[in-house]
């Protein structure tokens, strides 16, 4: 890459490797070796059709500032099966999700089909997010690399494993990473640690490996799945601390520690968010009464201490 020149003065302009589909590019130039980076301008370039941009990258949305995936109508997009020839309805994709996808690895052109024969249909992307969700959407994307360099390699496009891994993954729920979860099944250690809940999506990944192991770990055999329970729940394996917590149980079978460990976290927690909310309502009361900027600075900076400790020491 070269230094370009200076943009004239008093002219906005976009950095354009904000946008993940510019990065997602150069990471497949780089994995291609590939001195050409001419696809960074294809890419660029794509405009959106008369449906718009990808929902999830609507940033004035109210979902999608909560991290969420908007619910829209429009056209929609799916994989079919190669075997079978049936849509695989895990995964829909937009239009514009489609035209990067189609721009950045064209061997897998036309992979794409619409839904219902085009029609307008109430739905959401599963292919880019920018909230609870990207995790599972750069996972797909990953997949679908991997299809693509394989199409290249062998010249032959096999969409096998990428279906396989849409079907075993696209009806888990997301992780919501420290957000109350309702309506949604569970795994708990009912009568060793009750304060413990993990979501289906960490127990995929997290807990469902461990019964492989041989020896099969003694810890496993407390873990019970529940159905949808009324009320909700926080996850207790969506952090990296989290998990460590856990695996230490596993290898060490000690539920008291890891028990103590979890309640401690949760009375921190719960001290922490009265905290800012108590705080929050000082501040919002300075601000009404224009008292001094300094108190509400004060203020402020207290708050940012303590979502600090919780992310340094307790998350």
């Amino acid at each position: 890459m070269r230094v370009g020149p200076a943009k004239p003065a008093g002219i906005s302009c976009q950095c354009d490797f904000s946008l993940s589909w510019i990065r997602i590019a150069y990471i497949w130039l780089y994995r291609q070796g590939q001195p050409d980076l001419s696809l960074l301008g294809a890419v660029a370039g794509i405009q959106p059709d008369k449906d718009g941009i990808c929902p999830n990258l609507n940033l004035e949305d109210a979902q999608v500032k909560q991290g969420g995936k908007p619910a829209v109508t429009r056209t929609w997009y799916c994989l079919r099966d190669p075997q079978s020839g049936a849509p695989v309805e895990e995964l829909t994709a937009c239009s514009h999700c489609v035209s990067n996808v189609s721009t950045i690895f064209p061997c897998l052109s036309r992979i794409f089909v619409p839904v219902a024969n085009g029609q307008r249909l109430l739905a959401t992307c599963d292919l880019m997010s920018l909230g609870d969700a990207q995790l599972r959407s750069l996972e797909y994307l990953d997949q679908i690399a991997k299809t693509a360099a394989s199409t290249l390699d062998t010249k032959t496009r096999d969409l096998g494993p990428l279906v396989e891994y849409i079907r075993k993954w696209g009806p888990v729920p997301i992780c919501r990473k420290g957000k109350e979860v309702f309506n949604e099944k569970r795994y708990s250690l009912p009568t060793t640690v009750p304060e413990f809940t993990a979501c289906e999506e960490c127990y995929h990944r997290h807990i469902l490996p461990l019964y492989s192991e041989s020896p099969k770990p003694a810890f496993l055999s407390h873990i019970k799945e529940e159905g949808v329970k009324e009320g909700g729940f926080m996850c207790d394996l969506f952090s990296p601390r989290l998990q460590g917590y856990f695996n230490d149980a596993v290898r060490t079978n000690d539920t008291d520690t890891f028990r103590q460990k979890l309640m401690a976290r949760n009375e921190r927690m719960r001290e922490i968010k009265m905290q800012l909310i108590d705080w929050s309502v000082t501040n919002a009361h300075m601000a009404k009464a224009n008292e001094k900027n300094m108190q509400a600075a004060v203020i402020e900076d207290n708050m940012t201490a303590l979502e600090k400790e919780w992310n340094q020491f307790w998350q």
